[in-house]
């Protein structure tokens, strides 16, 4: 099967099951599900990041960075995000002790920012996805903000493909196209118009806009931080979990860095959260 062929075959299993994993855990009142769900998506990417800085020569101990990440997430989702700051300074605390080694104060330091680094990067950043899903509409701006990303995502792969000749980043992703971000920017808006939260349409029509542009452009600047990161490290993917997509970082890359844009324009702008 070709490269396309599975990352469209990815995509159609994994996207229904993620909707209708926050369809269940909202209609039955069972959060938990998503936080877990979360919380191995959070040890996942951490393990995958710990391995980009091993290849980078930083010897950062990923399974008890990962373990951090995965269990100190689920803590936090079953308070529903109560003592967020108190489980997120006990990760970090945590993480210096895990990555302490024989191997000097220069190694140890270095081991020790690349964990905390990786904390913030893959569930510092996921748990801004728990917090919008916990919200009373929660469920609405939840996939109201998986259409913008996975829209955009869509979008700049198929135009960038079909008719992509300007490359905006030839040295850290040579296939990123100015074609495909328009693309992207396009398929964004399509995303963002889906919701019920935007009645009568034509008056919350600006706030779309804005919305698809600037969750897109965070989508674009997450894919492309996470090449930058793969091209320093010599990684061609961060994993291999997911045929035609890599690694949960290659998957998660874009969401990662649209979820805090997403959120502070939803609560700040629209006072929706």
């Amino acid at each position: 099967m070709s490269s396309l062929g599975k990352r469209l075959l990815t995509a159609v299993i994994t996207a229904p099951g993620v909707i209708a994993l926050l369809f269940f855990a909202k209609r039955d009142n069972f959060p938990w599900a998503v936080g877990l769900f979360l919380a191995i998506s959070a040890a996942l990417g951490t393990i995958e990041f710990c391995h980009l800085m091993k290849n980078y020569g930083i010897e950062v101990r990923a399974i008890p960075t990962a373990l951090i990440a995965g269990i100190g997430f689920f803590i936090y989702s079953v308070f529903e995000a109560k003592y967020g700051y108190f489980i997120g300074s006990s990760m970090a605390g945590l993480a210096v002790f895990a990555n302490l080694s024989r191997n000097g104060i220069r190694e140890n330091l270095k081991a020790i920012f690349a964990a905390i680094l990786g904390l913030v990067y893959v569930p510092g950043l996921l748990h801004y996805l728990y917090i919008i899903f916990v919200v009373e509409s929660g469920i609405i701006h939840t996939i109201n903000l998986l259409l913008i990303v996975w829209g955009y995502d869509s979008g700049a792969f198929a135009v960038g493909s079909l008719i992509g000749k300007h490359k905006i980043a030839p040295e850290v992703s040579p296939n990123k196209t100015a074609e495909g971000v328009l693309g992207g920017l396009v398929f964004a808006f399509i995303g963002a118009s889906v919701s019920p939260m935007w009645v009568p349409y034509f008056k919350w029509l600006p706030h779309i806009g804005i919305l698809a542009l600037l969750v897109g452009t965070a989508t674009q600047m997450g894919d492309l931080t996470e090449s930058w990161l793969k091209r320093l490290v010599g990684a061609k993917d961060s994993g291999h979990l997911f045929p035609g997509h890599g690694g949960v970082l290659d998957r998660i890359d874009g969401l990662l860095l649209a979820l805090p844009v997403f959120y502070f324009y939803y609560h700040f702008i629209l006072d929706f959260l």
